[in-house]
């Protein structure tokens, strides 16, 4: 057993009875479940079910450092040893960071014209990570927050390396 093993044995639990190869899909699963840089997932908690031909993975990881847990579900095909994530809920964000996108989403022009109406402005945003692959689909493949405000219907997309809000969505 390498060291790159330590990990997965001390961080990964299962709830209910693992299902077979439970140690394969658990490693598979290591590699595609990734924290907020900067931090790391302290815990991850795996619960299985059957769906058709296939094993339904739902995926709870934890950190230490953030408020809220990264979720995760995947699927997995036995016949060709396939992993595919099918959606994530990205919330294991360090409150500093947290912040820095509220901010940063606050000070754009549309934002403040939706808030300033009192429209959703007594909320207090959620903040979720979106990956490079889906953040590619509105701006680049990049980490990117998306802030929201759910009484009011409105989303900003911010790019907290560049300080800045790539795109803005409203409902109202």
């Amino acid at each position: 057993m390498g060291a790159e093993d330590a990990p997965f044995n001390n961080s990964v639990v299962w709830i209910g009875t693992p299902p077979a190869k439970s140690e394969d899909i658990g490693k598979m699963i290591v590699q595609q479940v990734i924290p907020y840089a900067g931090t790391e997932y302290d815990n991850i908690t795996i619960s299985a079910s059957q769906e058709n031909d296939k094993i339904r993975l739902h995926v709870s990881s934890v950190s230490a450092n953030t408020m809220y847990p990264d979720l995760y579900d995947f699927t997995y095909n036995y016949d060709n040893n396939e992993l595919i994530r099918v959606s994530y809920l990205l919330e294991a964000i360090p409150e500093s960071v947290r912040g820095k996108a509220i901010g940063i989403a606050m000070q754009n022009e549309q934002i403040m014209g939706v808030l300033s109406t009192g429209i959703g402005g007594s909320s207090i945003p959620s903040v979720k990570r979106i990956l490079p692959e889906t953040a590619e689909k509105f701006y680049e493949p990049k980490t990117l927050l998306s802030v929201t405000w759910k009484d009011s219907s409105l989303s900003a997309l911010v790019d907290v390396d560049a300080g800045q809000v790539v795109g803005v969505w409203s409902g109202n």
